[in-house]
Order: C-alpha cells, then sequence, then structure tokens
C-alpha cells in the first residue's frame, strides 16, 4: 500500500521524488562534501539520506522502487520489534495502523528510515546493553533524520526501577516545559534543525488535545497495571521508561505542534503498552476488551476515511 502510492497521497511524496530526481545528477565528490557542508559549515541538512539514495540508485534508479525499499525497512524492522516485544501482535499491528500509519507509511520518509534504525533495530542493543553498536546505529539515523537524537537519552534511563524518586523528576520535567513552554522549546527544536520559525510557533489550543489526550490515556492506564505487568515482565521498566518519554514530549506538542515528528519515537511504545493492558485484565473479560477495543480502532479508522490512491488511478 505505501509503495503502491500516488504520487499526491502524502505531503511529502512529491518532494521527495524532486530531491530523488536530484540526487541521481549529482556526483559521489558531492554527496560526499554534504558531510563537510552541514557538520563542518553549517549548511544543508541530513546528508546520511542523500549518501543512502546514491547508494540506492546504483541498482535502481525508480523512485517507486524505492518506495518499496523504504517500505520492506520499516514495516519489516517493526514487525520483527512487535513480535520480540508484544504479548498481542496482531493488537500492536492495529493500533500502528490506526495511530501511525498515515505518517510513517504515508508522508515520512528519512524519518521513516530513522525510525527504523534507531527504535526498532536500536532497541534490540538497548535491551542488551550494547551501548556503542547502539550509538552507531544512532549516528547513522542521526545523519539521515536529525530528531532521530531525542531517543539517544533513552538508552541511558531505559534500564532505570520506577522508584518515587525517578517518577518525581520525570514530573518535574515535564512541569518545567509546560511553565517555561517557548524558552525551553525553541532551543531543542533548533537543535532539531527546525527553522527558527517553526520552532517559535506555537499551536492553536486544543490542536493537538484529541492525540494528547488518547496518548495519556493510554499510559495512566498502562502505570495503573503497573504491578501486573512487572509481575509478568521482568522488563517491564524498559517499557515504563519509554512511555515516560512519551508522556512528556507529548505534552509538548499542546504547546508547539512541532514536537508532534519529536514525540513519535517514543510514542511508538503505545504499541506494546496497550496490550499489556488488555493482559491486565480479568480473564473472563479479557475478550471482550480485546475485541471492543479492536472494533472501536477500525470504526475511528473508517470514519477517518484516510485518502489513498494507486499510482495508476
Amino acid at each position: 500500500i505505501s509503495g503502491l502510492r500516488d504520487l499526491s497521497v502524502g505531503a511529502d511524496t512529491v518532494g521527495y521524488r524532486r530531491q530523488y530526481l536530484q540526487i541521481a545528477t549529482q556526483s559521489w565528490a558531492e554527496c560526499f562534501r554534504m558531510f563537510e557542508k552541514v557538520y563542518v559549515e553549517g549548511d544543508g541538512k541530513d546528508p546520511g539520506y542523500t549518501l543512502l539514495v546514491k547508494i540506492f540508485q546504483i541498482f535502481n534508479l525508480d523512485y517507486r522502487c524505492f518506495l518499496f525499499f523504504v517500505a520492506i525497512i520499516f514495516t519489516g524492522s517493526m514487525a520483527v520489534w512487535i513480535y520480540r516485544n508484544s504479548t498481542m501482535p496482531c493488537m500492536s499491528f492495529l493500533i500502528y495502523s490506526i495511530l501511525f500509519y498515515s505518517f510513517y507509511s504515508i508522508t515520512g520518509i528519512r524519518q521513516t528510515i530513522a525510525t527504523a534504525l534507531i527504535v526498532f533495530v536500536g532497541y534490540k542493543f538497548v535491551r542488551e546493553r550494547k551501548l556503542l553498536p547502539f550509538l552507531l546505529i544512532a549516528a547513522i539515523a542521526f545523519t539521515i533524520h536529525k530528531s532521530a537524537a531525542v531517543f539517544i537519552p533513552y538508552y541511558f534511563i531505559a534500564n532505570f526501577e520506577l522508584k518515587p524518586i525517578w517518577i518525581g523528576i520525570c514530573s518535574l520535567l515535564g512541569a518545567a516545559f509546560l511553565i517555561f513552554r517557548q524558552r525551553l522549546y525553541v532551543p531543542i527544536m533548533l537543535l532539531l534543525t527546525y527553522d527558527e520559525e517553526q520552532a517559535e510557533s506555537v499551536s492553536m489550543p486544543g490542536s493537538t488535545f484529541t492525540f494528547t489526550f488518547l496518548m495519556l490515556g493510554v499510559i495512566v492506564l498502562t502505570f495503573l497495571v503497573y504491578p501486573f505487568v512487572n509481575k509478568r515482565r521482568s522488563d517491564a521498566r524498559f517499557l515504563y521508561n519509554a512511555l515516560i518519554m512519551a508522556a512528556i514530549f507529548v505534552l509538548m506538542t499542546m504547546q508547539n505542534q512541532g514536537f508532534m515528528r519529536v514525540q513519535q519515537y517514543y510514542s511508538l511504545f503505545v504499541m506494546l503498552a496497550i496490550p499489556e493492558i488488555i493482559q491486565s485484565m480479568d480473564k473472563k473479560y479479557r475478550s471482550l476488551i480485546y475485541f471492543a477495543i479492536a472494533g472501536a480502532m477500525v470504526v475511528m479508522f473508517i470514519t477517518t476515511r484516510p485518502s489513498y490512491r494507486f499510482f495508476w488511478q
């Protein structure tokens, strides 16, 4: 579905095609020179993506094939991540289809590749506490989309025990972003290569309310069932520390909508959280709750009527 989409599907699909054709005319020297221009001279962004496209074009110049290539990288790595870490893989795939599909499979390309690397591949090294492989993956993802840097701190906090002092520190951090707002938002946004106008833009009140309410609701419910999850899973802290980061970044979207692209690195963990909520329920009601949630998401998907066209239409 992602690979067969028309160029009109997705806000950036046409723009990426234009860039793809432009890279085909560049020399290898120009592609490597971009790293110096970006990281030394401060001109341009994401040279790793240009190099990746140039390498792909050795084998195939067709943009349609590149769309399939990106889709396979992301969907394949996500599938492995889900099957290794989710207690209900089918539910996790359904959650992805409803909440994240429109971005990762339709709109984004650079961030889609970066997310596949640093979240789905990097999570394995986080769990195994292998710092150097994780940093290598993070460095590659960073050159493809600079926002991947927000996931690097997760390695160092993922193994923290959920003690009151740690929860308190995270709560104070979330409160600081709500109180100081732009004074903290703008430096982070500029670090992630958003221009000054985007960095200082403030969301209209309530513009991300539905998404924020949904995400925070899932996170709160997951914390309410923590005793059950922790008893069943020895690695529960990895999930919960990711959800803590997700909660902080989701709150930021209420004031600056630019954080919608940033928070997704952590919000993907709700694909693992909702199955844990269902598993914590009494066995007598578990199936009913499962199908009620699945049914509600299917209805949500149908009512949103996502715009789609195949490339031959």
